[in-house]
């Protein structure tokens, strides 16, 4: 079943979290990226679920956490409640 998107958000913001909290100083941008192509296959989620979470973890491994935040906050949670 399609995720509204503000809980696609959260799940964005929980892997990059857990990353952060389990790699410490190993953490990089692309860490929670990578964890999730390690995953790819095991997941049962809707393919736009997937396609905006990809779409946001992508964007954090190539541009960083502010760029992301910023995306999130201009494009993807606008006029959402």
């Amino acid at each position: 079943m399609k995720m509204p998107v503000k809980y696609v958000v959260e799940m964005f913001i929980d892997r990059m979290s857990a990353s952060k909290n389990y790699q410490k100083d190993k953490y990089t941008d692309k860490s929670p990226l990578a964890y999730f192509e390690k995953g790819r296959g095991h997941y049962m989620m809707h393919p736009e679920t997937e396609a905006l979470l990809e779409k946001l973890l992508v964007m954090l491994a190539e541009q960083g956490e502010e760029k992301t935040y910023d995306y999130i906050r201009r494009e993807v949670l606008k006029n959402r409640k």
